[in-house]
């Protein structure tokens, strides 16, 4: 097992929906095999709970070689690090492990959710270089949505300041969607990248 969320506080960064508990580090740039063989997906960081799943646990984000980000629910990561058996019980869930294929197997699966983390984390970034993001300025990204499901997105900042309090620069979480807007997404082949 990875934590158990229920009965266990994680520690995050204030204000966002970062995981820095010390006891998921030795896990922090594992490497997994799910799906094609030639995808090495390498675990970047931990998310809090999503409150919309059935699930529940924390998320983690992973990216392969080629730069592609997606997401995994902590119960079938556990499957895949060799935490969990399918068959077995995960205690923290109250449920049994799965296996890839079952019927309840989520695997690799990046919502809205995941997005919007993501592209906040790639603010924060961008910050470094400019701690007031210029209108315009754009962020490009590779996504893996789900199984077969390969996308290039991009994002441009609308502007850097919340018109309700008058805050600029706004480098706050809960306002980033209101920043930035996604002008492009393409579906795009692993293999040909």
């Amino acid at each position: 097992m990875l934590i158990n969320t229920s009965k266990e506080r994680l520690e995050t960064i204030e204000g966002t929906p970062f995981v820095c508990d010390k006891r998921l580090a030795p896990h922090m740039c594992a490497r997994v095999l799910y799906g094609d063989p030639r995808r090495i997906w390498t675990i970047q960081g931990f998310l809090l709970p999503s409150s919309r799943r059935a699930l529940g646990g924390v998320r983690a984000k992973l990216q392969d070689q080629k730069g592609f980000v997606t997401f995994c629910n902590q119960r079938d990561l556990e499957v895949l690090l060799g935490l969990g058996t399918p068959g077995q019980m995960c205690w923290w869930l109250g449920k049994k492990y799965v296996e890839p294929g079952d019927k309840d197997w989520v695997g690799f699966y990046t919502d809205e959710e995941d997005l919007r983390d993501d592209l906040y984390e790639r603010e924060l970034f961008t910050r470094c270089d400019y701690p007031f993001i210029p209108e315009g300025t754009s962020i490009t990204r590779l996504v893996h949505l789900e199984d077969g499901i390969d996308v290039e997105e991009t994002y441009v900042m609308r502007g850097d300041w919340d018109q309700e309090l008058g805050l600029s620069p706004d480098p706050r979480y809960e306002t980033v969607q209101n920043r930035w807007v996604r002008v492009e997404r393409v579906r795009v082949t692993w293999e040909v990248l």
